[in-house]
């Protein structure tokens, strides 16, 4: 069994945030949890912060293929 590497972990962990943060944002749209300010922000964060780890991710997998 191989070791994963820091990269792709950061990738996954960034893509499980992103989907975490629009499961959150759905749930609110569709009314099953109640819409909040501070929630939202919260998902906007989430998504964010997923955004910015993945890329950091797919950076470093580039860099250490090239």
């Amino acid at each position: 069994m191989s070791k994963i590497r820091t990269d792709a972990k950061e990738v996954i962990t960034g893509g499980s945030m992103m989907a975490a943060a629009f499961v959150l944002a759905f749930l609110m749209v569709v009314g099953v949890i109640e819409k909040d300010l501070l929630l939202s922000f919260l998902a906007y964060a989430v998504s964010l912060a997923g955004f910015a780890v993945g890329v950091h991710g797919v950076f470093g997998l580039q860099r250490s293929r090239g």
